[in-house]
């Protein structure tokens, strides 16, 4: 008997077959609007970046002093007050005479403003004490040898504020946002 030579398989199955193994396909890992949201976030991620390593903030000196006396104003400056704040040794080379400052009597209260007048860059506690007319609750402020700094209060009366202690912010320099990261500040010398 005599057997047709008819394949077993269709020619559109076969050829159907064979298109699909000639194309290539992608697993599909996740969908499109997910891509589209971490492509979005890997631009955001990338605008922050850059943010942080342009952008400067300021670096401050901080010291601690007390309002002074009348006795430490000048005659003709008898409506302005001052006070001596101490500043670590360190600090010492980024503090000049004519710097603009920020003083706060307490941590809550609004900040303000004040020029540095005159700086002695190195004090030791006894010293200190006694040149300033310091009490032994001032004591606490000099602890070691320190740079000590004559600033001049804006608009304080100077009898009001006499022996309140304070705290000196002295704007000294700036540094980048992203050096505040911990690792990337050492890595960039700060």
């Amino acid at each position: 008997m005599l057997v047709p030579n008819h394949p077993i398989f269709r020619n559109n199955a076969v050829k159907h077959y064979m298109q699909s193994r000639e194309k290539d396909t992608l697993p599909r890992f996740i969908s499109l609007p997910i891509a589209l949201f971490l492509w979005a976030l890997l631009g955001l991620l990338l605008v922050v970046g850059l943010l942080a390593w342009y952008e400067q903030i300021p670096t401050y000196a901080v010291g601690k002093g007390v309002v002074l006396g009348s006795q430490f104003t000048t005659p003709s400056a008898q409506q302005e007050a001052v006070a001596v704040a101490f500043f670590s040794l360190d600090q010492a080379r980024s503090l000049h005479v004519g710097q603009a400052v920020s003083v706060q009597f307490d941590p809550s209260a609004r900040p303000i403003k004040g020029t540095l007048l005159s700086i002695d860059p190195l004090v030791s506690p006894y010293t200190a004490l006694h040149r300033y007319d310091l009490d032994s609750n001032d004591a606490s402020l000099i602890t070691q040898p320190s740079t000590a700094t004559i600033v001049r209060l804006e608009n304080i009366s100077p009898s009001q504020y006499v022996g309140s202690t304070l705290t000196v912010n002295v704007v000294v320099g700036s540094r980048r946002v992203i050096s505040l990261l911990p690792g990337i500040g050492s890595l960039l010398g700060n």
